[in-house]
């Protein structure tokens, strides 16, 4: 071989270099957050027929609104194990004890393996009661079954209503949480209060209390993870939009919430299933967007990159050393 061999086969591999460069460059693409729930699909308990028609009707609104696709699951279905083809598990207010009868055994299993495997949880009034280990009702301690928060729910809050009364009532936000960034929510709320518990957090790590009550400053609303999955519980009833119909609901409208609860309620619900949404849509909000960055090449592609420029490399040593 003459003495510009060496050179060619140098510039060769330069130039296959050069182009592989141009086949596997990616460049990394702005990554838009999702901002609503489409692609989600929700499993609402039906609940108790009695008490649970009005809370249902408004999260089932709430969650449509979101853009979730919400389907009404009955005590049977989740006991014939069809919370499978489901992300999230919606349990509304109602009678909490008529759940544990209606799912006793193999409903309660189902629950608890679906939000241990993977699934969300999102528990209001007597759906927060239903996934408590024990709770203090009006002065007497009962076991339950669930036991998805390993901690007392206690009601009712006698310093907002007592037993069965209701009244609106005003819950503290946890700007500083670090589980969720609320930190741009509004300092307080006023939420409906019906019978609903407060959670009685007693050293546990991972309990992260979102929201408090005013009147006692104990927790209102509390989100942890169990196992693999997500799990909300609140006491107040953040699905129903006093003074406004856009809840399907109309009982409710001579108070007035003086706003809706229902964006923070996105915001949580967009953490129970982070990791499942693949919406960019928006429903009420501009979309948050991470900067792109034009001109990186994606690690698999440089790994690939690298890897075959060294194979020309060594080929071209190897055919120089032979000659």
């Amino acid at each position: 071989m003459d003495a510009k061999s060496p050179r060619k086969l140098i510039v060769l591999a330069i130039v296959t270099l050069f182009v592989l460069s141009l086949f596997h460059f990616t460049p990394v693409i702005g990554q838009t957050l999702p901002t609503d729930l489409s692609g989600i699909d929700i499993a609402l308990y039906y609940g108790d027929p009695s008490s649970s028609t009005s809370s249902r009707t408004a999260l089932q609104f709430m969650f449509n609104w979101m853009n979730a696709s919400v389907d009404i699951l009955y005590a049977s279905d989740i006991n014939d194990g069809e919370l499978a083809g489901y992300d999230m598990i919606v349990v509304p207010g109602g009678w909490a004890g008529t759940y544990n009868v209606d799912l006793a055994g193999t409903g309660i299993t189902e629950i608890r393996k679906f939000v241990r495997d993977g699934g969300s949880y999102f528990g209001v009034c007597a759906g927060a009661y239903f996934a408590c280990d024990k709770l203090l009702w009006e002065g007497d301690v009962i076991e339950y079954p669930l036991n998805l928060f390993e901690g007392y729910g206690i009601g009712a809050v006698d310093e907002i209503a007592p037993w069965p009364t209701y009244a609106m009532a005003e819950i503290v936000t946890n700007r500083a949480s670090t589980l969720i960034d609320l930190s741009e929510e509004p300092a307080n709320y006023s939420v409906m209060y019906y019978g609903g518990p407060w959670f009685q957090l007693t050293d546990q790590e991972g309990i992260y209390t979102l929201a408090t009550y005013s009147a006692n400053n104990e927790s209102a609303m509390i989100a942890f993870e169990y196992e693999e999955g997500r799990v909300f519980l609140s006491g107040p009833h953040p699905e129903w939009e006093e003074g406004s119909n856009r809840d399907g609901c109309t009982w409710e409208n001579f108070f007035d919430d003086q706003g809706s609860e229902w964006d923070l309620m996105l915001k949580i619900s967009l953490w129970l299933t982070e990791g499942l949404t693949t919406s960019t849509t928006t429903t009420t909000t501009s979309t948050d967007t991470i900067n792109s960055q034009s001109g990186l090449i994606a690690p698999d592609s440089l790994l690939l990159i690298v890897a075959l420029g060294s194979a020309t490399l060594v080929i071209a040593i190897l055919i120089r050393r032979r000659t």
